[in-house]
């Protein structure tokens, strides 16, 4: 007799303690469906009703997690009315509220999807869509939510991003994606140019969370579903850089100048390096020619064909595109260091041809020694790590007994 009261005491108790999961749902309906709901108000509901959505006896119910996205909803919705009559709103928790009703929405759909069988337990075909057919009870309203906040989802990551909140500003624009990508209702339907353009921001917020990596696979998402807008080539450009892909590198900056020509010699100078990293000195001179038809000014250029030429004849030759890459910037490390390279080399050839012994020979060449130390020393305050440069100070300084300078660059190694 004991026996069978304890286990109508434990079937008594198991069925209240469902009951009361239910009834959290009930209640959950009731709190948010008075007409002067608040903010507040539906925080204090939903976190009500949260233990349902954990609870083993309603998280598996399509029921629960329709509730909790259309709670979001109304709540994205109530911060939405404050702001129109110029509240306050709190831009990071409204834009979660969204990104939770969509994963929310996605257990709903999920759960309410129930195959239709026949009598032998075969799903049945539709006939028109050649189909499994299904049927649904919550999932229209749950979709026709979504659909009508669509490109909330959008202006929502914009808002999140401009407050920093990377994370949320990475899935609310994941989301809008995702729900333009779906099929199963033409209201979904956007333009590819829409969507590729999120897709781009998406990237910005995955480099600011430094997944360099994801940044990378947005940005060719975005440039092949059409946003190719220069900004998506050079945003992937320092993404690759950073991760150390040279051959990606190069790939990217040939698609990008042949779209952009010239405009932006960045592309090209990527290029010329990879000729000249490969000896390809004439492929190097050909798009140096083009590049600086477009952009006689540019000093880097200019630097770079200096040493195109430099490898195919000599420095002397050369010498002239590194004076005129100084003249138009001053504070170009590597033009500086080449023409006051230019002087040393003479100074050691005209050492190297004369005749001349001691003070005679010191008073030939020493002049030239000092033409090339200014250009030499004002490059390595710019860059103090080229080891070339600091050998060929050591060497001046030394042949023209300068011995404060050589021991304080000495010291500096």
């Amino acid at each position: 007799m004991k026996k069978i009261a304890i286990i109508l005491i434990t079937v008594v108790a198991v069925a209240f303690h469902v009951t009361a999961q239910h009834q959290l749902l009930a209640q959950a309906k009731k709190d948010i469906s008075g007409l002067t709901m608040t903010v507040d108000s539906y925080n204090k509901a939903f976190n009500k009703f949260k233990p349902a959505l954990t609870n083993d006896e309603t998280r598996n119910r399509a029921e629960t997690w329709a509730l909790a996205n259309r709670i979001k909803i109304e709540l994205y919705d109530k911060y939405m009315d404050n702001r129109r009559v110029g509240k306050n709103i709190d831009v990071k928790a409204m834009g979660h509220s969204l990104i939770d009703a969509y994963e929310y929405s996605i257990n709903a759909l999920h759960l309410d999807t129930i195959h239709v069988l026949d009598k032998k337990g075969q799903p049945v075909i539709d006939k028109k869509t050649k189909r499994p057919k299904v049927r649904t009870k919550y999932s229209k309203d749950v979709v026709n939510r979504l659909v009508e906040h669509h490109d909330n989802y959008r202006i929502a990551g914009s808002e999140m991003y401009n407050v920093k909140d990377w994370d949320g500003a990475y899935k609310a624009w994941d989301y809008y994606c995702q729900m333009a990508a779906r099929t199963d209702d033409p209201r979904w339907v956007k333009a590819d140019t829409v969507v590729a353009e999120v897709r781009y921001y998406q990237g910005i917020a995955a480099w600011q969370m430094t997944d360099t990596i994801d940044a990378v696979r947005l940005f060719s998402i975005a440039r092949h579903s059409g946003y190719n807008h220069k900004e998506v080539y050079d945003y992937a450009l320092v993404c690759l850089s950073d991760l150390g892909n040279e051959e990606e590198v190069v790939k990217l900056a040939w698609e990008a100048f042949l779209k952009f020509g010239t405009s932006d010699p960045q592309y090209i100078r990527i290029l010329i390096n990879s000729y000249l990293s490969r000896e390809d000195f004439s492929g190097a001179n050909d798009l140096l020619d083009d590049a600086l038809d477009a952009n006689p000014n540019d000093d880097e250029l200019l630097n770079l064909k200096g040493l195109v030429i430099e490898s195919k004849e000599s420095i002397y030759e050369a010498f002239p595109y590194y004076q005129r890459c100084i003249e138009l910037n001053d504070s170009n490390a590597s033009g500086l260091f080449n023409v006051g390279r230019y002087f040393y080399n003479k100074a050691m050839e005209t050492r190297q041809n004369s005749r001349l012994y001691g003070k005679k020979l010191a008073d030939l060449v020493n002049p030239i020694y000092r033409e090339a130390l200014p250009y030499l020393e004002k490059s390595y305050a710019i860059n103090p790590n080229n080891q070339e440069l600091v050998n060929a100070l050591r060497d001046i300084y030394y042949k023209l007994g300068e011995a404060d300078k050589l021991q304080s660059i000495e010291s500096a190694q």
